[in-house]
């Protein structure tokens, strides 16, 4: 049944896999038909170039199929030449596909675009059929097919990376507008009584961004539209001022509201073209500044979720820098200052140890004050031979440390002189020995517990430590975006406390919220759709918490990665208390963590002590802290959590699910296996357990995995003797699930075990997959 499930799995893969390459395919067929419709300058058409010299090589058939369809639909004089500039360019991307160096230069399709254009241009400059007049527009042309092919090359290499448009920078975004207003410049040539559809479209998307993305996106949007049609016609130069202009006010009137936004474009269209143009034109213009009104007007608001995003970099760049920086400072001071005291409490207490710890020596004192003091004979022994009743006592001392008690036939024996009062000598020794013996337990119960809440200033400062670096990888925080997901969740009904969404360094936005629990009842997925549409951005289900009555939800945009995991168990001698603890979790900022704690032993005292490890682990890292904090924290609380000596193993792996990087983090943990490119890799790390020592350290490891990738953890009852089994099962696992692989090796490690001794025994398998 499972390999038919898996067969039925594969062959859905498949499908799938075949049809996102056909459609793809398709679509750069479409876009090279629509690019080469692109006129420039009357009737040139060097975009289509542009695009052939700019496409991935294994979609390079589709879109020079495109390109040439799309030429030969122009003049015949014309589809030749350019049918032949794609044939040149085909042959030059072909010849030089092997070469990397030259293929991934950034200035590969520019001038794989510009050459050919160029020279055929100077060809048929002097040839009367061709559109080219002069010398200059043969230039002119080239220098443009260069420079999109430029931006085109750009714009796909964007479309292969998993980034929201909203973590662009604003090079890249002014390469997706250019590359959107070349798309729309094939609609140009499409027009009714001069009504143009391409020019509808810019004024539609200039109106958007300017609604949406205020002045910066009103400019950036006008001056690109407004260069791209100026240059379509030699007698529609106004174009260009006239959108670039019209952009420009329409942001500035943005916030008073949709109507305002549309009067100040088309007010501002029209002038420029009144002062550039006559009046045939005015009227196209004013139609066509309408119509793309008309439809901007009944466009519903959620469209300004995806813009909005896009040109908000200058604007919250800075937002709230001095208060983060602020934050920042205190949170390391603090974390310093806790550090230090923790230095200042180890050292007045070692000085004051020093001073009042207690001596066997006072034991003596104690009973020559209580016993020998009122003596009526001490002027015979203790006064006037003094040093020799001293090293009575001392030996007297030595018998005391053998027996732990001493009896008068001891006095007798030790003493030099008779003594008259043996039985109370005795009797004061054993009494203030018992009293030394208690002090000395306090004392060392006094140490434990200082030794901990020591352990415990430490913990803090890494926690404050934690809290600053993250702080530091934020780059700022869009409060607009924040705004707007509080809008939305409140018109459903969920009821934000609080709402933070942060940009980190790599351009991803993480959001953290706080949900009131009078909110009516939702799911995850529910939540996701409204923070994906305010925000702009794909992001993947939350990780909620649920801590002293507030609901905590997580959101990391979709990582790259995604994974499948495995588990599986064996209680040793058939018990129904497993001493192995394992749980696994994504803690919401894109990465994915594995946990296995072993206790000691068998039974319900290693299930306390296993639990007890994993579940203080897996609260900490959901709480944001990092697995070297978690740790000293979960030392601690096994350290005073009874009398009795409590230890378990700690073994964590955390995986970026972006970058697909691993970090191993062992506390007296066995192996860990690594299947990469097929090979396996055994990683072993010393290192102490928790619950035995303050201020243990992890062992710590990391490996960079990718697709297909596996970590096996295991527990130390897999291992036993030779492990060459082992590596051999997971070397050959390629067909199964994870959840297959971890029941084999429970399987096999129980088949392998020939000491006679039965333990507990658990396997976790995490297999890295791409993220759909």
């Amino acid at each position: 049944m499972e390999a038919k499930k898996a067969l039925v799995r594969k062959n859905f893969d498949g499908s799938a896999e075949f049809a996102r390459t056909v459609i793809t395919n398709i679509v750069y067929f479409v876009s090279g038909v629509l690019v080469s419709k692109g006129a420039m300058l009357g009737n040139l058409s060097p975009f289509g170039a542009s695009f052939a010299a700019a496409v991935p090589k294994k979609y390079l058939l589709s879109a020079l199929a495109g390109t040439g369809l799309g030429y030969i639909l122009l003049t015949p004089s014309d589809s030749f030449r350019y049918i032949a500039v794609v044939v040149a360019i085909g042959g030059i991307r072909w010849l030089t596909s092997d070469i990397k160096r030259v293929k991934n230069s950034a200035l590969f399709a520019p001038l794989v675009a510009f050459f050919p254009i160029l020279a055929t241009g100077i060809v048929l400059t002097f040839v009367s059929t061709s559109t080219l007049s002069s010398l200059t527009d043969c230039i002119i042309e080239a220098v443009l097919a260069g420079t999109a092919a430029y931006f085109f090359s750009s714009t796909v290499r964007l479309s292969t990376e998993r980034r929201s448009i909203a973590a662009f920078s604003q090079q890249e975004t002014a390469s997706l507008v250019l590359t959107g207003c070349v798309l729309m410049l094939s609609f140009g040539s499409v027009a009714i009584e001069g009504i143009s559809v391409g020019r509808i479209l810019a004024v539609l998307v200039t109106l958007l961004c300017a609604r949406y993305g205020g002045v910066a996106g009103g400019s950036v949007c006008g001056i690109a539209t407004g260069a791209i049609f100026s240059i379509a016609s030699r007698n529609q130069g106004f174009i260009c001022g006239g959108y670039a202009f019209g952009g420009l006010m329409a942001g500035l009137f943005s916030t008073v509201g949709k109507f305002a936004c549309v009067i100040a474009f088309m007010i501002s269209d029209a002038v420029m073209c009144l002062a550039f143009s006559d009046r045939v034109a005015l009227a196209e213009v004013l139609i066509e500044s309408f119509t793309a009104s008309v439809i901007f007007m009944i466009l519903p608001k959620e469209v300004g979720n995806f813009i909005a995003p896009v040109f908000s970099h200058e604007k919250n760049a800075s937002l709230g820098e001095t208060l983060r920086k602020n934050v920042v400072m205190r949170l390391d001071f603090a974390s310093k200052a806790i550090n230090n005291v923790k230095n200042d409490v180890n050292g007045v207490s070692d000085r004051l140890k020093r001073l009042y710890s207690p001596t066997l020596d006072m034991v003596c004192d104690n009973v020559r004050k209580n016993v020998c003091s009122g003596c009526g004979l001490k002027v015979y022994c203790h006064d006037k031979q003094e040093g020799v009743t001293y090293d009575d006592f001392r030996r007297l001392e030595e018998r005391l440390e053998q027996q732990g008690r001493v009896s008068e036939n001891d006095i007798e024996e030790v003493f030099v002189k008779k003594c008259c009062k043996k039985r109370e000598i005795a009797d004061s020794m054993n009494s203030n020995y018992r009293e030394y013996i208690s002090c000395l337990e306090a004392q060392r119960r006094v140490d434990d517990v200082r030794s901990v809440v020591a352990g415990q200033f430490s913990g803090i400062g890494d926690i404050l430590s934690d809290l600053s670096d993250e702080f530091k990888s934020a780059m700022k925080c869009d409060t607009e975006a924040a705004e707007r997901v509080i809008s939305a969740l409140s018109a459903v009904g969920i009821i934000p406390m609080e709402c933070i969404c942060l940009v980190t360094s790599g351009g991803r936005m993480n959001v953290e919220l706080s949900i009131s629990p009078k909110s009516k009842r939702f799911s995850k997925g529910q939540l996701m759709r409204e923070i994906s549409k305010c925000c702009g951005r794909r992001f993947d289900l939350p990780l909620i918490t649920k801590e002293g009555g507030s609901i905590m939800a997580k959101f990391c945009e979709m990582p790259v990665y995604d994974v499948e995991i495995g588990t599986e168990q064996h209680i040793a001698n058939r018990g129904k208390l497993c001493g192995d603890c394992l749980n696994y979790f994504n803690d919401g900022t894109g990465n994915t963590y594995a946990i296995v704690c072993d206790g000691m032993g068998t039974g319900g005292r290693a299930a306390v002590d296993g639990n007890m490890a994993t579940s203080i682990m897996t609260r900490l890292l959901k709480s944001g802290l990092t697995p070297e904090s978690s740790l000293q924290i979960v030392n601690s609380a096994l350290m005073v959590k009874s009398e009795d000596e409590s230890l378990s193993t700690v073994d964590v792996a955390k995986i970026d699910l972006y970058s697909g990087r691993v970090t191993l983090n062992k506390a007296g943990a066995p192996l860990t296996y690594i299947k990469k490119n097929g090979r396996v890799i055994a990683k072993e790390m010393p290192s102490l357990p928790a619950g035995i020592l303050n201020n243990i350290k992890f062992s710590t490891d990391t490996v960079n995995l990718t697709t297909g990738d596996m970590v096996v953890m295991v527990s130390d009852g897999v291992l036993s003797g030779n492990e060459k089994w082992l590596e051999n099962l997971i070397r050959t696992w390629n067909k199964g699930s994870t959840q297959e692989l971890a029941q084999a090796v429970v399987a096999e490690a129980i088949k392998h075990r020939n000491d006679g001794h039965d333990d507990d025994i658990t396997v976790l398998a995490v297999k890295l997959t791409d993220n759909e």
